[in-house]
């Protein structure tokens, strides 16, 4: 039976997701180049949040699995 995912892991990925798309979004609804900048900061705050879901996800995934000979 597979073990579920880490929920810290599962969090930061989804949360990262609705930020990044949330950036994205908003980066092709606004035509003023400072809030452009500023959407395209929140936009790689939402990848960085990815990244950090991810690893979270593979560190538990590792420490989870069975033990090395």
């Amino acid at each position: 039976m597979p073990s579920r995912p880490n929920r810290l892991g599962v969090a930061l990925t989804l949360l990262g997701v609705l930020v990044l798309f949330v950036g994205v979004i908003a980066q092709l609804a606004t035509t003023d180049g400072l809030a452009q900048t500023l959407w395209v900061v929140v936009s790689i705050i939402g990848a960085v949040v990815i990244v950090a879901g991810v690893t979270v996800l593979i560190r538990a995934s590792r420490s989870a699995g069975p033990p090395e000979d």
